[in-house]
């Protein structure tokens, strides 16, 4: 009769506990159905933006920024039209934004320093005006007064790329330390994480 008690008791009590955890379990899936996807958006990328901001602080940089790759429609040969805008931007006092103006630019455009920059993860120019490939890309780098500019490619875990993060100087010319490209670099490699839809 014993046991029989202990075995009751045993299997109510892990009932109760498979209900309190069933119960937990809807409400907090409630709970994501009715929040808000603009709020959630919102706080990531507050976090995104102030992990950019502080990488801009660090390196002493005028502008940083976050290009993210995507499909901007199909040619009528069924060809995907590849493109990058930018996505998000941080500034010093006195730079102005450019992230309006630089939305769907063509991936082609900027083929002389993509290449580059994915087979060796970065890519660095210290005298844009003397230095940077003719492109596109050149011409929006000069007219937004850009002297140096230091760039690192974004992959996800399956070594896609889907975007590109970088440093822009404005004021001045300016050469980051190894030690400081080292560190940039192995934030960069978590930003998938702010990007990705979870």
């Amino acid at each position: 009769m014993e046991v029989w008690a202990s075995v009751i008791t045993a299997l109510v009590t892990a009932i109760g506990t498979l209900g309190a955890v069933w119960y937990r379990n809807r409400l907090q899936k409630q709970k994501d159905e009715h929040q808000c996807p603009i709020s959630t958006c919102v706080e990531e990328d507050g976090e995104l933006l102030a992990k950019i901001e502080e990488l801009r602080e660090r390196a002493n940089a005028d502008r940083a920024f976050i290009f993210q790759f995507h499909n901007g429609g199909e040619f009528y040969t069924g060809k995907s039209m590849q493109k990058m805008s930018l996505s998000y931007e941080v500034v010093s006092k006195g730079i102005a934004r450019i992230l309006p103006a630089r939305q769907s630019l063509p991936v082609s455009a900027c083929n002389s320093t993509l290449k580059p920059l994915f087979e060796d993860r970065r890519y660095f120019c210290y005298n844009v005006d003397k230095d940077y490939p003719e492109s596109l890309c050149k011409f929006y780098l000069t007219e937004a007064g850009t002297k140096s500019t230091y760039m690192w490619a974004i992959f996800d875990l399956n070594k896609k790329a889907i975007g590109l993060f970088g440093l822009d100087y404005v004021k001045t010319k300016k050469k980051i330390s190894e030690e400081d490209l080292d560190s940039i670099q192995l934030n960069v490699i978590k930003m998938p994480g702010y990007l990705e839809q979870k």
